[in-house]
């Protein structure tokens, strides 16, 4: 960490500060159902302007591929924003060209704009550098503090750096510092949780995470996979044909590893909320959640463990009652207050914070994929960028 400059290293006064945050939150029936993100980036903002400095916010929200869509505009966040921070900010209908010059020509001191989503072109998801040279046009400094999404080498987190003077935000230290401090020498036993919908990106992290974890549990359509691939029936349920080589793989490299993975033992399954023994699934039933033998001998492994990094909910959350394992699960690991427990990522969080029971976790990244590829390396490519 000593190589990459932080906000404090800067002058910031009268100057124009480009900073890149992850408000790609969740949104629920039109509403943000979990505001971590945002509430996350306040203090660099804050402290941007305590300096003097004017915050341009730069940002992506979900996959438009390139072009404009309003379903994918940050203005749908943007009275959110204003709310958490109590006062108004400024939106741009683009993120370069005419339209932000013109904006940042009459921005005053202590205003803050938001620019529109990045991904709305091309060049963002490419690395292009001309499309970062125009991102940094208008600005004097460039401050990542997207930790979350720091996993991609896109152009607002690699190519930028290369134009401005760049360094952290406040919430990127405090992530590094606590992934640091809790996970590069973890206690063991460490177990790791792999949950949600799908698993095509997490590929290599599990292969990674077989070397360093005792157990390994999966639930959700992770989980799903990894039955079908063992020829249990799972009826209706969401799972990745693509992968099932890779799981037969995955389980096979684990037995040599000594990691034990913790497949469902019974399931939640559509139509009145029927239990099910995992060997009896039929083919109109979908998998929506854990049932209690899995959750207890999920509760008995964690209760064994030292360490447990989680990342993805273990069934249909959004919905009750397939919430209830993930809500489980949580409860447990939050009533264990020498356990150190480290769960990351935009649904996680959201479930976990939405059944209240999250004091006693060590620490709540807001990074999902990111958080999982830094113990991979240990870095991120957005990290690695700063440093250079």
């Amino acid at each position: 960490m000593e190589k990459i400059k932080k906000i404090s290293d800067f002058n910031l006064n009268s100057k124009k500060v480009l900073v890149r945050l992850d408000l790609n939150v969740p949104f629920r029936n039109g509403k943000i159902s979990d505001p971590t993100r945002i509430i996350s980036s306040l203090p660099t903002l804050k402290e941007i302007l305590k300096k003097n400095g004017t915050p341009i916010i730069i940002s992506h929200f979900g996959r438009p591929k390139g072009k404009k869509d309003n379903k994918f505009s940050l203005k749908k966040i943007l009275n959110s924003l204003s709310k958490h921070f109590k006062k108004k900010v400024i939106f741009c209908n683009d993120c370069i060209g005419l339209e932000v010059k013109k904006v940042l020509k009459n921005i005053k001191s202590g205003e803050i704009v938001l620019l529109e989503n990045l991904r709305f072109h091309t060049g963002e998801t490419s690395n292009n550098y001309n499309f970062a040279k125009n991102l940094t046009k208008y600005c004097d400094i460039y401050i990542n503090d997207a930790f979350s999404a720091s996993h991609r080498k896109h152009a607002s987190i690699d190519k930028v750096t290369k134009l401005l003077p760049s360094g952290m935000g406040k919430n990127m230290e405090k992530e590094i510092m606590n992934l640091n401090k809790f996970l590069k020498k973890p206690k063991s036993p460490l177990t790791a949780i792999i949950g949600g919908a799908k698993m095509g990106n997490k590929i290599n992290l599990i292969n990674d995470l077989i070397k360093k974890c005792k157990f390994l549990i999966v639930g959700g359509g992770v989980a799903n996979t990894f039955l079908k691939s063992n020829k249990f029936n799972i009826g209706k349920s969401i799972y990745e044909k693509k992968q099932l080589k890779n799981v037969i793989k995955i389980q096979k490299k684990a037995k040599k590893n000594n990691c034990q993975i913790v497949l469902p033992i019974d399931l939640v399954v559509s139509g009145k909320q029927k239990v099910v023994n995992c060997l009896n699934v039929d083919k109109n039933h979908q998998i929506l959640d854990l049932a209690s033998k899995s959750l207890f001998l999920i509760s008995n492994i964690i209760t064994e463990s030292k360490t447990v990094i989680w990342s993805g909910p273990l069934g249909y959350f959004e919905k009750k009652p397939y919430d209830n394992g993930t809500n489980k699960i949580a409860s447990l690991i939050n009533s264990k207050k020498s356990l150190i427990s480290i769960a990351g990522g935009g649904d996680t969080i959201a479930a976990i914070k939405k059944n209240k029971k999250y004091k006693n976790f060590t620490f709540l990244s807001t990074g999902g994929g990111a958080f999982l590829h830094w113990l991979e390396k240990f870095t991120l490519p957005g990290i690695e960028a700063l440093k250079k």
